[in-house]
């Protein structure tokens, strides 16, 4: 670059230190016996309106795994007032987007549109919930589709692998020990007359609405009358524990476990363990902020310690991440990878390695300063869409948590040292029990259980 060019390039601005984040203003109302919370997003064009529902997958009778979220996915299929493409074409005709979500406790149905628009939208709702037809011939195609789609989805790596992984820790006889979703066999075994005893017995709670957008568009209360009024009967919390309480693990799980895919050329790999829920790490003074600090720099982020190991250094792998979900019922560690076959033990043993050295070692104050300066931008940028915000709303819903926990959480993310990181860390990550799970071909990558400790009796 020749001394004219550079003399004509502006100086680049100074870096602003982090500006504190607000969440936005929460309000709650009750309307004909169910919930609302609603987050203000002034100026806002779109309104995201959802309603959160009792029925899980910790609910479904036995051998019925996936029954709750066939359930949900057919709420949009049909209902007394219009037929499937009906219901289709009259979310279309708002400019709507409609989604659903199911969980082990939770099921929720979703639509976003223009906020003049939002009282029909929460009357779709309402039609979906509280109103479905559950046709034979409509849940059969759907139930036919969905079988297709589950063997399609478990014909790839992962499924599988997570399977084995809850298997280990839960015990595969457990509900909790198998996937939210079920399988291709539990799925095929879904008929019409248990999605239909299934929304009556879990599907017909009030519930709570979620609203996100800019509230001085919108009449709460009239978004609340067109989806609470005309359901009668029984009022239900979402945030009800399940009767089967908190899941336990099995009484002597497997350090390492395999699904074998003969022919693999490359293997799934699931490692981890459990940990408290966000509501017990609150109760327990455990410093959720830091966890996210220390988890972001061990492996979730690109740049983290194990994905720059595993990909950058040994070349075993495209990506690893690991992170913690403190959802409920229980929380979980889980490191994932897809490595090659022949680097699977090797694999194993630097992601074990790396784990241990962060532990050891700790978090450096450059990895401090570096993560900490992403995350404090990256939330106020994540939460400019009403999606995002509504997600939040649901923790603080399932969760029980104040209205102001992002707000907080992100005031102490300016201010976590490096020793309360480091703490986090070390109390939730332990090594000694983690679960490791392969899915890949069991002959060619030929793993020795006695390679691995044995798992801690604590």
């Amino acid at each position: 670059m020749s001394t004219s060019q550079s003399a004509q390039l502006a100086p680049r601005p100074a870096i602003a230190p982090p500006r504190p984040y607000v969440f936005p203003a929460v309000r709650r109302s009750e309307v004909d016996g169910g919930q609302i919370l609603a987050a203000h997003l002034p100026g806002q064009p779109i309104v995201w309106l959802s309603l959160l529902l009792g029925g899980g997958a910790l609910r479904e009778p036995a051998g019925l795994d996936g029954l709750a979220r066939a359930t949900a996915g057919l709420l949009d299929e049909g209902s007394v007032n219009y037929t499937a493409d009906e219901f289709g074409t009259l979310v279309e005709s708002l400019g709507g987007n409609w989604s659903v979500d199911t969980g082990w406790e939770t099921a929720r149905l979703s639509i976003d549109l223009p906020v003049a628009e939002a009282v029909a939208g929460a009357g779709m709702l309402a039609e979906a919930a509280h109103r479905p037809a559950f046709t034979d011939h409509d849940v059969e195609r759907y139930l036919a589709d969905l079988v297709a789609g589950k063997r399609e989805s478990f014909a790839r790596p992962g499924p599988r692998a997570q399977a084995a992984f809850r298997g280990a820790l839960f015990g595969a006889e457990t509900r909790f020990g198998r996937l939210a979703g079920g399988d291709p066999d539990t799925t095929a075994a879904l008929t019409a007359e248990a999605v239909r005893a299934f929304h009556a017995d879990w599907l017909r709670d009030a519930g709570t609405l979620l609203v996100v957008g800019d509230l001085d568009q919108v009449d709460l209360a009239e978004l609340g009358h067109t989806v609470f009024g005309e359901q009668p009967g029984r009022v239900v919390s979402a945030t009800a524990p399940s009767p089967l309480g908190r899941p336990t693990l099995a009484a002597d799980p497997a350090r390492l476990v395999i699904a074998d895919r003969p022919g693999a050329v490359q293997s799934t790999l699931r490692i981890g363990h459990t940990t408290p829920t966000m509501a017990e790490a609150i109760e327990e003074g455990l410093d959720r902020v830091a966890l996210r600090v220390a988890s972001s720099i061990l492996g979730g982020s690109f740049t983290s310690r194990l994905n720059h190991e595993l990909r950058e250094v040994k070349g075993y792998t495209y990506g690893a991440r690991g992170a913690f979900d403190l959802g409920r019922p229980v929380g979980f560690y889980q490191f994932s990878a897809e490595v090659r076959t022949d680097a699977t033990g090797d694999a194993i043993d630097d992601t074990l390695r790396v784990m241990s050295e962060f532990l050891d070692g700790g978090v450096t104050p450059e990895e401090l300063e570096k993560t900490r300066s992403h995350l404090a931008g990256a939330i106020p940028i994540e939460l400019q869409t009403v999606h995002s915000v509504g997600h939040y709303l649901v923790d603080i819903v399932r969760q029980g948590l104040p209205d102001d926990f992002v707000t907080t959480d992100h005031a102490h993310l300016l201010a976590v040292t490096l020793d309360e990181v480091n703490t986090a860390i070390r109390r939730t990550l332990r090594t000694e029990d983690l679960v490791i799970a392969v899915e890949g071909d069991e002959s060619a990558i030929a793993l020795d259980p006695d390679r691995y400790a044995p798992k801690s009796t604590n």
